[in-house]
């Protein structure tokens, strides 16, 4: 798949409907960033090439030369001339790799949402997108007032003319503060289901890489419906819905909406949690990769709270004694060493 491609199709508002939440999934994945790392690199490196017998370069031009090739039309900036390349290099790198995100950040299609599927759109909608990465997460509030605690590597998408259309899109986990207004429901479609809600509270947990979707409600009352409209289900506070994403079945179950929500916190919570799932959050948690040596056991399942904004090293080393793995941390690079009983 030619990802250069893709980034420019998206950037200008021509990427099929069908490839829309594939790329954003790997826009956030680690081979995504490595990506776009290497690619601003590339251009940094043409840049400076060209202006390698000189003393000083444009900022302006080289600044306009790398938006163009992805697609966009940089807003004027007052120039800076007669500035050294090894003065300035730095924070024009960082300078480039904001403009390349927000660029990003501020697109999105009305073919995201589902509606004319089948077909390219006629129309393309300004969208709004809050991604965090691996190891951040934010609070931002909404035009209608509403507050979401959004987690990390998680996206929010919602449309320009949100006030009166409020439907957003979630790929994560993110905590919904919903502003009332009878006139204009909010709803949140996550992972093959749809939560509506007129005033409320409450969570819903759609990472990609998980089977399940899971909404738990904090308070008010929401109802959550499968998008092949195969079922639908309300909820009264403490109680969460567990959505299968390939058989599309709606379970509910009443849930401890404290122990949810930790993460808002900052608490890292596993209760009965499989321990390839711990991983993955770890992984997320603190925007690390994690490698596992050795056997772990079929079924193998942690529990366990830690102290807000644990650091990671405390954690794996509690977690190793009590379930009996090794480990090593490189910077971003975690190994796990089980051993033979």
């Amino acid at each position: 798949m030619d990802r250069e491609k893709q980034l420019k199709a998206f950037y200008k508002g021509t990427l099929p409907q069908e490839e829309v939440e594939e790329f954003l999934q790997w826009y956030h994945s680690k081979e995504g960033e490595a990506f776009l790392e290497r690619s601003l690199e590339e251009h940094w490196q043409e840049a400076v090439s060209a202006k390698s017998k000189a003393d000083t370069f444009d900022q302006e031009a080289t600044f306009r030369k790398i938006l163009e090739q992805q697609g966009k039309r940089p807003a004027a900036m007052k120039p800076e001339v007669n500035k050294r390349i090894d003065q300035r290099g730095m924070g024009f790198k960082i300078a480039a790799g904001l403009a390349i995100f927000l660029s990003l950040s501020l697109l999105g299609y009305e073919y995201f949402w589902g509606k004319n599927a089948g077909s390219l759109p006629t129309e393309v909608v300004a969208m709004h997108v809050k991604s965090n990465p691996a190891g951040q997460k934010s609070k931002l509030k909404l035009p209608d007032g509403t507050i979401i605690y959004l987690n990390a590597a998680s996206t929010l998408t919602y449309p320009a003319d949100f006030a009166t259309n409020r439907h957003v899109k979630l790929l994560g986990e993110a905590f919904f503060e919903v502003f009332p207004d009878e006139a204009h429901p909010f709803s949140v479609e996550s992972n093959g289901v749809r939560t509506v809600a007129l005033g409320t509270a409450f969570n819903i947990k759609a990472f990609p890489d998980m089977k399940d979707t899971e909404v738990a409600l904090a308070h008010g009352k929401v109802r959550v419906e499968a998008l092949d409209n195969s079922g639908q289900l309300e909820l009264r506070p403490g109680q969460a819905v567990i959505a299968n994403e390939q058989s599309g079945e709606l379970q509910k179950k009443n849930v401890n909406i404290q122990e949810v929500l930790f993460w808002k916190e900052g608490i890292l919570h596993f209760d009965g949690m499989p321990f390839e799932e711990v991983v993955r959050t770890l992984e997320r948690w603190y925007n690390v990769s994690i490698q596992v040596n050795g056997a772990t056991g079929k079924g193998f399942q942690c529990s366990g709270t830690f102290d807000k904004n644990e650091y990671l090293d405390n954690v794996l080393n509690i977690l190793g004694h009590s379930i009996g793995f090794d480990y090593e941390i490189n910077k971003k690079q975690v190994i796990l060493t089980f051993h033979p009983n």
